[in-house]
């Protein structure tokens, strides 16, 4: 007995822009939960003295203006000494632990 499988897909059209949309918003929740992940842990690893460097920390994410998908987003951080404690200025941190972060999350790729 040979068994047998069909499957009817009425309107392919309209499924492929259903799947479109399910991957654009398994990938929304993606980026932006990576985002909010890396922001808090570069929070948690920054170098403290007064706690002004890991305040500093912020995110935003930028959202397709028809859409409101995510599209990506920036994570900052304006405190004027956090170049210096991510090149190593501190014993609390390693040298470029922002870029370890970001790799290890996979916002950015290493070189």
């Amino acid at each position: 007995m040979v068994n047998r499988v069909t499957l009817d897909v009425v309107n392919f059209a309209a499924e492929m822009k259903r799947v479109e949309k399910e991957v654009y918003r398994l990938a929304d929740n993606d980026i932006e939960g990576r985002i909010i992940f890396a922001t808090r842990t570069l929070r948690q690893v920054t170098p403290v003295d007064t706690g002004r460097a890991r305040k500093g920390w912020k995110h935003r994410i930028d959202r397709g203006f028809v859409s409101g998908e995510t599209i990506g987003g920036t994570i900052s951080n304006n405190v004027e000494y956090i170049d210096i404690l991510n090149k190593g200025h501190s014993k609390q941190a390693p040298r470029f632990f922002i870029e370890q972060v970001l790799s290890r999350i996979g916002l950015i790729s290493p070189s």
